[in-house]
């Protein structure tokens, strides 16, 4: 009973071979053209965007450091300031030892105005 359901006769199927067709091939190649341009543009638009976030984090450190940097002058300006102010100038005159000229008294000499007073 078991051969009444399987035949002895063993049979081969032969592949067929069915041509692809011209518009299959068209459709495959549009859809992997369009594909690729929206693939392209994702990373282009991915490669913008973290771009721009770069940009960005580089403009707020210029800022932070442009802020020092005029914090800084301000500090020496105040110092300059403070350095070449007439007071601050004639204490460290003092300092080193010297004395403004129109708080001297001049010594003249005795005989230099007799010399003059000869020559008449």
């Amino acid at each position: 009973m078991t051969d009444r359901f399987f035949p002895e006769k063993q049979i081969s199927n032969v592949p067929v071979a069915r041509p692809v067709s011209s518009r299959v091939m068209g459709w495959l190649a549009a859809i992997g053209v369009a594909g690729a341009l929206l693939s392209c543009g994702f990373v282009i638009s991915a490669r913008q965007h973290f771009e721009a976030i770069s940009v960005g984090y580089q403009s707020e450190e210029l800022r932070r450091q442009s802020a020092q940097l005029e914090e800084r002058l301000r500090q020496l300006e105040l110092d300059y300031a403070r350095a070449s102010s007439p007071v601050e100038i004639e204490r460290r005159a003092q300092k080193l030892g010297l004395e403004r000229p129109d708080k001297k008294t001049p010594d003249k000499p005795a005989n230099a105005n007799a010399g003059v007073k000869a020559k008449r």
